[in-house]
């Protein structure tokens, strides 16, 4: 058998080399080719264009978050709150709604704070408003007040909208407080305005209005009454038989962790007391007070019949 010459195996190892190559770039180099053909037509046809496709789009939303009353939500153009045919008259707010909500943890370590949120819906007009007319929100304690021209003062955040952007706020506040919020919405045409007293309650959310009762009354409990301005409570221990070393008190303070005093504190003691009903009682003006209730404590020790007990409940202040 003859043997090939060095010439001619070197041929073939580059003849099986190049075919496999091909075989395994063939997609690659038909794209290429493919690629380089097309882009030689684009450049010979006549007024050819050069088009810039995006990837990807990316947008930053206007949405703000901020507490202690700065909007949050979007802040961006939303449909206007009222559409249709626009009457040249003052803008008649609905009755404003709200809702409450505990603070977030990460806001309120101490569990102190609750937020008055008013929603999109919150804020309505009996009729259709022009887009552009003012909705401004404003938030303080009883001295805030409303001037005739539609300025506010004394108010501890505000927040100015029109109908055409008002989409909620959110107001970080000090739960178990009183608060004024006045709603006012100001156009060509005239103004308007809503005026709510709120508050988050936190601690006062169980308490009970007067007149009412806690504890049982048959052995020891306060009793709790509205009159004028004023609330009026009682603490009674009713003694079983005559006894000995009766002691009988009564606090009302604040529902806050560092307490003060709401109503003068009062008590009671009897070295010998004889059977039947003991009372004390103790009152406050309700206005001048801007906490949204009140703590009562009643502390009993009798000696004889040996008797002891702490009667511990909220009872809430009106917030007129």
């Amino acid at each position: 058998m003859k043997t090939p010459n060095p010439t001619y195996r070197q041929f073939d190892r580059l003849r099986q080399r190049t075919i496999q190559f091909l075989r395994w770039n063939l997609p690659v180099l038909t794209i290429t080719v493919f690629s380089l053909f097309s882009l030689r037509c684009e450049r010979t046809s006549a007024g050819a264009e050069t088009h810039l496709v995006p990837i990807l789009l990316a947008t930053e939303s206007n949405t703000t978050l901020k507490q202690g009353g700065n909007q949050g939500g979007s802040v961006g153009i939303e449909t206007p709150i009222g559409t249709g045919e626009i009457p040249q008259s003052p803008p008649l707010l609905n009755e404003i709604t709200y809702i409450t909500n505990p603070a977030n943890p990460a806001d309120d370590p101490y569990s102190t704070k609750g937020l008055l949120q008013f929603q999109k819906s919150s804020i309505s007009f009996q009729k259709p408003v022009p887009a552009n007319t003012e909705i401004s929100l404003y938030f303080g304690k009883k001295n805030m007040e409303l001037n005739s021209d539609g300025t506010v003062t004394n108010a501890l955040d505000t927040l100015k909208r029109t109908a055409s952007n008002f989409s909620g706020h959110t107001y970080l506040c000090d739960s178990d407080k009183k608060y004024k919020v006045l709603v006012v919405a100001k156009n060509e045409f005239g103004i308007t305005s809503k005026e709510l007293r709120i508050g988050h309650a936190r601690k006062c959310a169980d308490a009970i209005k007067s007149p009412s009762t806690f504890g049982n009354c048959s052995d020891h409990c306060f009793e709790t009454t509205k009159s004028g301005d004023k609330i009026e409570i009682t603490a009674n221990y009713n003694l079983p038989i005559d006894g000995k070393s009766l002691h009988l008190d009564l606090s009302v303070i604040s529902p806050r962790s560092l307490p003060e005093s709401i109503a003068p504190p009062v008590d009671l003691d009897i070295g010998i007391p004889l059977a039947g009903l003991h009372t004390l009682k103790t009152n406050f003006s309700f206005n001048e007070k801007e906490f949204l209730c009140a703590e009562v404590q009643s502390l009993l020790i009798v000696d004889q019949p040996q008797r002891s007990s702490l009667l511990k409940g909220y009872v809430a202040i009106p917030n007129e």
